[in-house]
C-alpha cells in the first residue's frame, strides 16, 4: 500500500510549479517487456506532411509523470450583484497521473476582496492490494453515492453540495464499493471565482453497495443480484439561507436500503426509504419499484411507489404523499421512435383524489431528410393539466430546419399557444449559427390581461482568424402587454501562442423570465426565485501547460496519442434532443470522464478535458449534480471518439419531467 506521504506529495505536483519540476525531473517507471513501443508518428508514401500545429511550436518535454496546468487570472463582475463591484480572482485545474496513486488533480479558484473561492483536490482509482481502486476528494464536492442508485427511476433522490472530504473504494472482481463523506452544504457562485456560499449545518453520509454473485472473471458484467444501502446524517440544516427563527433549523436523517436483479432482458430494482426529522411527530416512510424488460426493439416497464407525507431526503425536498403505480412502453427503430407511460396515484393524505398522469410521443422518419413527432402530456390528479406539441424537423438549402406548435392548459396557470421555428445555417466550417423565432398567447388567468407574445434568439460561433474566436447569444421577447425581456451573452477567445490565452465574457439581461412548472406529480416541490436583471462581465488570462512521458494521459498507454475534449451541458426545454439557439447551458454540473476524470462546467454550461488519449470514451453527467427538476436523458452519455491531434465536440442535453 503507497504510503500517505507519496499521496499528498503527487497531489501538490499538479498544484504548485516547483513539485510539478520535481514530477518533471522523476524517472517515469521503467517499462515492462511487454510493454508497447513508444509512439511514432509516420508518413504514408506519396502524401505531403500534415502543416505543424501550433500546439508542436514548442518542444514538448516527454521527461516525467504526465501532466497538465492551467493557471487563470480572471477580472470581472458577479452575476445579479446590485453593487456591480469589479472584483480580481485567480483559478487553477492540474492533473497529474502516477503509476501507483491514480489520477490526481486539483480545481480551485479564489477572490481575495471578499475571501471568496472553491478547491477541489482528487485522487481517482489509486490500486491498492486484494484488487481495491481508492479514490478521495477534498474541498467542495458532491457526495458519491452507490452505482445503481445514480441509475434513472420514477422517483429522483436529491443531493447536496458540501464543502467537505468523501472517500470511495471500490473492488470490480469482488462487487464491491464502499462510501463516506462530510460536510458544510451550500451552493456555487460563478466567475470571476466561483465562489461557495455556505448554508447552515453539516451533512455526513456512508454508503455502499454489494454485487451478491461477483463474477471476478468479469467484472464488468452487472448481471445478478446487487445490494445498495445509503444513510446521511443532516444537524442544525435549514432550506433557507439565512433562518429567522428556531423552527427554521432541522435534524433529521435519512436511510435508503435497495436491492437489484438483473438478467439478460430483464431489470428491477426495489427501495426502501425511511426518514426521521425533529420536526416531525414519528418516522416517515416510502418505497418504490422500478422494474424493466427487453422485447426485440421494445423496452417495458412497470413500477409502484408510496410515498408518506413530508417525506424527505434528509431535510431536501422529495415527491411526498402520493401512492401509485405506473407502466411505460418504448419502441425504437432506425425510421421509429415511440414512448407512453401512465401512472395512476392518489394522495395518502385526502389533499386530492385519484387520479392519474398520462404521457406519449412519437416520432417518424420519413426520409433522409424529414423527420416528424407529435407528443402529449396530461394530468387529472392535484389540478388538471394538459401540454401537446407537434414538430417537423427537415433538412433544406438552409440547413436544419425545424417547426414546432406547442399547446399548455393548466388550471394553476394561464393556457397559452405557441408556435417556434427553429433554424440551424448551413455555415462555413467552424462557424455555427442558429436562430429561433417564436410567438405565442397567453390567455387572461386570474385578472391578468390576455397577452400576445414574439420571442427571437440568434447563437453564433465564429472563427476570426486560425487563432481567435467569438461567440454569442441573443435572446429577446416582447408582449403586447408593453413588457420584454432581454438577454445578451458575448464571449471571445484569443490564443496568443501555444501557452498563454485570453477570453471575455459579457452577460446583460433585463426582464423576469417566464418559468413554466412541471406537470409530473412527481416532480420534487421547489422554492423558485427568478432574478429581475443582471449586468456583468468578466476577463480571464489563462496559461496552459503539458508535459510527461505521453502528452494525453487521460484514458490511455504510453503509446498512445490524442486530442481533447471540449463540450456542453444544456437545458433540452423542448426535448428535441439538440440544443437550439434560446437553449441555455447548464452551471456547475459535475462531467465524468470513462467514470474516472472529473471536471465542472463553466457559467455556460461548457467544460473540457484538454488531454485525452485518443479512441474511443464514455463522457457523462450524474443526475444528482443537475439542478432539480432537470434530469439526465437515458443514463446521460455520451460515446465520443477522440482522434489524433484533434478536438471532439459532444453537446449533452438534460431534460425535465413533464
Amino acid at each position: 500500500m503507497p504510503r500517505p506521504s507519496h499521496c499528498l506529495l503527487a497531489l501538490l505536483g499538479a498544484s504548485t510549479p516547483w513539485l510539478a519540476a520535481w514530477a518533471q525531473s522523476a524517472a517515469p517507471p521503467p517499462p515492462s517487456p511487454t510493454s508497447a513501443p513508444a509512439y511514432q508518428d509516420r508518413v504514408i508514401e506519396g502524401l505531403p506532411p500534415e502543416p505543424a500545429e501550433d500546439a508542436e511550436a514548442y518542444a514538448y518535454d516527454r521527461q516525467g509523470w504526465p501532466r497538465f496546468l492551467r493557471l487563470e487570472t480572471r477580472l470581472g463582475t458577479q452575476p445579479f450583484d446590485a453593487a456591480r463591484k469589479t472584483r480580481i480572482g485567480y483559478g487553477i485545474y492540474g492533473l497529474l497521473e502516477t503509476p501507483n496513486h491514480g489520477s490526481l488533480s486539483i480545481d480551485g479558484t479564489y477572490a481575495p476582496s471578499d475571501s471568496s473561492g472553491t478547491l477541489t483536490l482528487r485522487q481517482r482509482a489509486m490500486p491498492l492490494s486484494g484488487g481495491w481502486l481508492m479514490s478521495n476528494e477534498l474541498g467542495v464536492i458532491n457526495p458519491p453515492t452507490p452505482g445503481i442508485l445514480r441509475l434513472p427511476a420514477r422517483i429522483y433522490l436529491p443531493s447536496a453540495i458540501v464543502q467537505g472530504i468523501s472517500t470511495e473504494w471500490e473492488n470490480p472482481g469482488a462487487g464491491l464499493q464502499l462510501q463516506a463523506s462530510t460536510g458544510e452544504p451550500g451552493r456555487l457562485d460563478f466567475l470571476p471565482a466561483n465562489g461557495f456560499r455556505k448554508l447552515p449545518g453539516q451533512r455526513t453520509s456512508f454508503g455502499g453497495q454489494w454485487r451478491l454473485n461477483a463474477d471476478g472473471a468479469n467484472p464488468l458484467s452487472h448481471q445478478g443480484w446487487t445490494l445498495a444501502l445509503q444513510h446521511e446524517d443532516a444537524r442544525k440544516v435549514s432550506n433557507l439561507d439565512v433562518p429567522l427563527q428556531t423552527s427554521d433549523i432541522v435534524d433529521a436523517n435519512s436511510t435508503l436500503l435497495a436491492l437489484r436483479h438483473e438478467g439478460a432482458e430483464h431489470r428491477i430494482q426495489g427501495q426502501v426509504l425511511r426518514t426521521q426529522a425533529n420536526n416531525l411527530n414519528g418516522a416517515r416512510t416510502g418505497f418504490w419499484v422500478d422494474g424493466e424488460w427487453d422485447d426485440g426493439p421494445r423496452r417495458h416497464g412497470l413500477g409502484a411507489y408510496r410515498l408518506e407525507q413530508d417525506l424527505s431526503w434528509a431535510n431536501l425536498p422529495l415527491a411526498n404523499d402520493l401512492v401509485g403505480a405506473y407502466a411505460r412502453t418504448s419502441w425504437r427503430t432506425r425510421q421509429w421512435s415511440a414512448e407512453g407511460s401512465v401512472d395512476w396515484l392518489d394522495s395518502i393524505s385526502g389533499r386530492s383524489g385519484s387520479g392519474f398522469f398520462a404521457t406519449g410521443s412519437a416520432r417518424w422518419r420519413l426520409n433522409r431528410d424529414h423527420t416528424v413527432g407529435a407528443g402529449t402530456t396530461v394530468r387529472r390528479f392535484d389540478g388538471d393539466a394538459w401540454s401537446s406539441y407537434g414538430d417537423w424537423r427537415f433538412q433544406n438549402g438552409w440547413g436544419n430546419s425545424g417547426l414546432r406548435l406547442e399547446f399548455v392548459h393548466s388550471d394553476n396557470e394561464a393556457h397559452s399557444r405557441w408556435l417556434t421555428w427553429d433554424q440551424e445555417w448551413l455555415v462555413p466550417q467552424s462557424w455555427a449559427v442558429s436562430t429561433s423565432l417564436g410567438t405565442g398567447r397567453y390567455d387572461a388567468y386570474q385578472g391578468r390581461p390576455r397577452e400576445s407574445v414574439w420571442s427571437a434568439a440568434l447563437s453564433v460561433s465564429a472563427p476570426i482568424t486560425n487563432k481567435a474566436s467569438l461567440r454569442g447569444n441573443l435572446n429577446t421577447e416582447h408582449s403586447n402587454t408593453g413588457q420584454s425581456r432581454h438577454s445578451l451573452n458575448l464571449g471571445g477567445h484569443w490564443r496568443i501562442d501555444p501557452r498563454w490565452s485570453v477570453e471575455a465574457n459579457y452577460n446583460r439581461s433585463t426582464g423576469r423570465s417566464r418559468f413554466n412548472p412541471s406537470l409530473d406529480p412527481l416532480a420534487p416541490p421547489l422554492a423558485i426565485v427568478i432574478p429581475e436583471s443582471d449586468r456583468s462581465f468578466y476577463a480571464v488570462l489563462r496559461y496552459e501547460l503539458e508535459a510527461g512521458s505521453r502528452s494525453v494521459p487521460l484514458g490511455g498507454r504510453a503509446s498512445d496519442g490524442g486530442g481533447r475534449i471540449v463540450g456542453t451541458v444544456y437545458f433540452d426545454a423542448n426535448r428535441s434532443g439538440t440544443q437550439e439557439a434560446s437553449e441555455q447551458g447548464v452551471p456547475n454540473v459535475t462531467v465524468y470522464l470513462d467514470n474516472r476524470y472529473a471536471v465542472r462546467t463553466d457559467s455556460q454550461g461548457r467544460f473540457e478535458f484538454p488531454f485525452v488519449a485518443g479512441g474511443p470514451r464514455t463522457v457523462s453527467v450524474r443526475g444528482e449534480t443537475l439542478p432539480l427538476p432537470w434530469n439526465v436523458v437515458d443514463q446521460g452519455q455520451a460515446k465520443v471518439d477522440v482522434r489524433l491531434r484533434e478536438s471532439a465536440s459532444v453537446s449533452i442535453p438534460v431534460q425535465r419531467s413533464e
